[in-house]
C-alpha cells in the first residue's frame, strides 16, 4: 500500500514541505556605548573652523609665589612685579572616520525580510562603537594610574591582582588632593568592567563593598549604565572597557582598564557629529545604494588630573 507521506518521496509532499523560516531576525548581543556621557569641555569660542583647535588654561601663581608673599612689606620699600603663569595648552585635531555599506537593488528585491533597516541599525551601532573607542584611547592616555597588588607596570599585573575597594578610595583621594571637582557636585564617575565590579563586590573584610546608594523617586538623577554608589564614585559598568589587545599582563593576563573620572576630565572638537549618510546612486543602472556614517571630530585629555586609571587582573572567569 502506497501512502501519500512525508516519509513516502516522490508524491505530493516533495516540493509542498519544506523547512520554514522566521521572518524575524534578532540581533546579537552587543553592549550599549557610555562612555561619550562624560566628555564635558568643548571650545566655547573657536576664531574659525581651523585644522585644530586650542583650549587654554589659566594658571594659578604656584606654591613657591605664595610662600614669597608670605613675608611682611617693608614700609618704604616697593614690591616687585610678579609675571602671570604661563597657560597650558591642549590641542584637538579633529579627523575624519566613518565607514559604509553598498547593497544591490537584486539583493533588496530578492531578500525575505527588507535589508534596508538591517543596514541602517547595523551601520548606526558601528558608528556608535567607533566614537565610544576613540573616548576610551583619549581616557587610556591619563597618566595617574593605580595598579593591584601595587605593580609597577602593567606587564607584571598577574592573575590574582584584582580590584579592591583601597583602590577606589586612593583613586579619590587623589582627586581630591588634585582639588577635581566631582561630576555631579557630590560624586565622582567610575567606568568599570563587570568582571571588574564581581570583584569589587565579592571582596570581603572591613571597607569592602556595601549596599550602594539607592536613589528613590530621584530616577532621573541616575547616569546610563550606573550601578550604584561607593566610597564617593558613582559606578557604570560597560563590557567595552576590555579589548583584545588587553591580554598585555604577566603571562598574558588580561589586564582591565577602569577610570574614576572627575570633571572637565575630557575635551573633544566636533567640526560634524557623526550621523548615517545615504550616499547618492551613481551608477548608469541606480542598482547600487550605499548607507554609511561619517564624523568629524577628536577627543583629548583635558584635566589630566581629573582622571585616575586603575589596572588590575580578575577573579571572574
Amino acid at each position: 500500500m502506497a501512502f501519500t507521506s512525508i516519509k513516502t518521496t516522490g508524491g505530493w509532499s516533495t516540493n509542498t514541505v519544506t523547512a520554514a523560516y522566521d521572518l524575524y531576525f534578532r540581533w546579537q548581543l552587543k553592549a550599549m556605548p557610555l562612555c561619550r556621557q562624560f566628555v564635558d569641555v568643548r571650545p566655547q569660542n573657536p576664531t574659525h573652523r581651523g585644522d585644530s583647535v586650542t583650549l587654554q588654561l589659566n594658571q594659578y601663581f604656584d606654591k613657591a609665589a605664595v610662600l614669597a608673599a608670605t613675608t611682611p612689606l617693608d614700609e618704604e620699600t616697593d614690591v616687585t612685579p610678579r609675571q602671570l603663569p604661563a597657560t597650558t595648552k591642549v590641542t584637538l585635531t579633529p579627523t575624519e572616520y566613518g565607514d559604509a555599506v553598498i547593497r544591490t537593488i537584486k539583493l533588496a528585491n530578492r531578500g525575505m525580510v527588507p535589508i534596508d533597516p538591517v543596514i541602517g541599525k547595523a551601520v548606526g551601532a558601528h558608528c556608535g562603537d567607533v566614537v565610544d573607542y576613540l573616548v576610551q584611547t583619549a581616557l587610556r592616555e591619563g597618566t595617574q594610574v593605580y595598579r593591584a597588588a601595587s605593580r609597577a607596570s602593567t606587564a607584571t599585573v598577574a592573575a590574582g591582582d584584582t580590584l579592591t575597594a583601597n583602590m577606589i578610595r586612593l583613586a579619590v583621594t587623589k582627586l581630591e588632593g588634585n582639588t577635581v571637582l566631582p561630576r555631579d557636585g557630590q560624586f565622582y564617575a567610575g567606568l568599570v568592567h563587570p568582571n571588574v565590579v564581581f570583584d569589587l563586590r565579592t571582596e570581603t573584610g572591613s571597607g569592602s563593598w556595601r549596599v550602594p546608594k539607592e536613589y528613590g523617586s530621584s530616577q532621573s538623577d541616575i547616569w546610563t549604565g550606573e550601578i550604584g554608589e561607593f566610597e564617593g564614585v558613582r559606578f557604570i559598568k560597560s563590557s567595552t572597557l576590555l579589548r583584545a589587545s588587553d591580554n598585555d599582563g604577566a603571562s598574558a593576563v588580561n589586564v582591565y582598564r577602569s577610570f574614576i573620572l572627575g570633571q572637565e576630565a575630557l575635551a573633544e572638537a566636533v567640526v560634524v557629529e557623526p550621523h548615517t549618510v545615504l550616499s547618492p546612486v551613481t551608477d548608469k543602472l541606480r542598482r547600487f545604494q550605499g548607507i554609511g556614517w561619517y564624523g568629524d571630530l577628536d577627543f583629548a585629555v583635558y584635566r589630566n588630573e581629573a582622571i585616575v586609571r586603575l589596572e588590575s587582573a580578575t577573579a571572574a572567569s
